[in-house]
């Protein structure tokens, strides 16, 4: 089985082989997707996908921020011998088709089970909306498993924030929705929206902050953690 593939948008080369996590200890490869572009030369690489300026002259970029949760992630994966690709470990803003057809690529390759997790933060017009939520794709999927894991980790981590679910309309809490990275890949897929970057407390206490931000990965990474220990996926 080939065991290192190489990126075709950023020509990374991931080595999938397992002798480099003990065994037994990862049961998946987990793989990280920070939603959008970076910021290159000073320049943000996505066009919106911003909050407004804050009168305190702050801003964030969202895929600055989906950057620094998924580098928190993959730190906190090394450290516990967990399999895991940073899909884009690029400051640039690669297509979705892209990235779906790199993981489902590793995913074939891969001796494990894949599960994709793409980090994003919301945004709406109106500045009064917030909240916290997580997607998996229309219908029962496995992937529904893991939103409820995580969103239960949420809740509990975020505990008066507004947590935005479909209200168990079919049984769970993640909200559908028909958004390539969810549809597009051959493996369970979540993508979880990290409050609003478009409400300024929101955006303050958690997207801008380093406490928030730690929190945010804190939450996911307990997610993996009883999704690995479970390994019902």
């Amino acid at each position: 089985m080939e065991k290192t593939i190489t990126c075709p948008h950023c020509n990374t080369k991931f080595d999938l082989s397992v002798t480099e996590v003990e065994p037994g200890e990862s049961k998946y490869l987990w793989i990280f997707d920070n939603g959008h572009g970076g910021i290159i030369d000073g320049v943000y690489q996505t066009a919106g996908k911003r909050s407004p300026v804050w009168p305190d002259g702050t801003q964030l970029f969202e895929g600055e921020f989906n950057r620094a949760i998924v580098d928190r992630l993959v730190k906190m994966c090394q450290a516990n011998n967990i399999l895991h690709v940073n899909l884009v470990d690029t400051q640039e803003d690669i297509s979705l088709t892209n990235r779906v057809n790199s993981a489902n690529k590793i995913a074939k390759a891969a001796p494990q089970k894949c599960i994709y997790v793409s980090i994003h933060a919301d945004a709406f017009s109106d500045e009064s909306a917030n909240g916290w939520s997580v997607y998996t794709s229309p219908g029962t999927t496995k992937s529904d498993d893991i939103a409820t894991i995580l969103f239960e980790k949420a809740a509990r981590e975020f505990k008066g924030e507004y947590m935005r679910s479909d209200k168990y309309s079919d049984g769970d809490p993640d909200k559908e929705a028909n958004f390539t990275v969810l549809t597009g890949t051959s493996m369970p897929a979540i993508l979880s929206e990290n409050f609003f970057m478009t409400n300024y407390d929101n955006c303050h206490k958690y997207l801008l902050s380093e406490e928030g931000r730690d929190r945010i990965a804190k939450v996911h990474f307990q997610m993996i953690q009883q999704v690995e220990a479970e390994g019902k996926i």
